[in-house]
């Protein structure tokens, strides 16, 4: 059985419905998954980069969990890769540490699938955001598996309704499935 690390980039976890909701599902699917959440990791502005690099080894399949913030990772999270996917622990000619562990990218977006088209308000695809992720996973010598992510998971308390929070839940529930299914392809 492999050992699961999900990195939970939400800057303010127990807020977010959807990565909420898709952590706790897929935790039950996969048990031996070791949720962080980087919020609570961060003291200081600082991460224990020696804890977090142990986490990495230990682990044979790793997700990177997260909102989509201005088409890429929020802020908490590209730190956390600046500071603990470091040269000579990731990459680098001894940076070997990562090397043929399983990625899984797995995200979240506020806006609805229609709007990443040519055109419209985001203008590409999901998926032509995701060369700067790819190619850092390519450099530490990850193996992507293919990323998932769900659209149109935005819910603000006193705004949206409860049918609007029950279709979220069954967003993310199908969500952490797909995950796990993906992970389990790939052994």
């Amino acid at each position: 059985m492999s050992k699961i690390l999900l990195i939970n980039g939400h800057p303010a976890p127990t807020k977010s419905l959807a990565g909420k909701s898709i952590i706790e599902n897929f935790a039950a699917l996969c048990p031996q998954t070791e949720v962080r959440n980087l919020a609570e990791l961060l003291i200081a502005g600082k991460f224990d980069i020696s804890t977090e690099q142990r986490a990495l080894v230990q682990a044979d399949v790793i997700i990177w969990q997260f909102p989509f913030y201005w088409y890429s990772v929020p802020a908490i999270m590209k730190k956390w890769i600046d500071d603990v996917l470091a040269h000579g622990f990731a990459y680098g000619s001894q940076g070997t540490a990562l090397h043929g562990k399983r990625l899984l990218i797995s995200f979240t977006t506020g806006a609805p699938e229609v709007e990443y088209a040519e055109g419209r308000s985001m203008n590409w695809p999901v998926k032509d955001f995701l060369p700067p992720l790819l190619q850092t996973a390519k450099l530490c010598g990850l193996k992507p598996l293919s990323p998932i992510w769900s659209t149109n998971m935005n819910f603000i308390e006193g705004v949206h309704t409860d049918a609007d929070r029950e279709r979220i839940k069954s967003a993310a529930h199908a969500h952490a499935l797909r995950m796990a299914d993906e992970i389990s392809q790939q052994r």
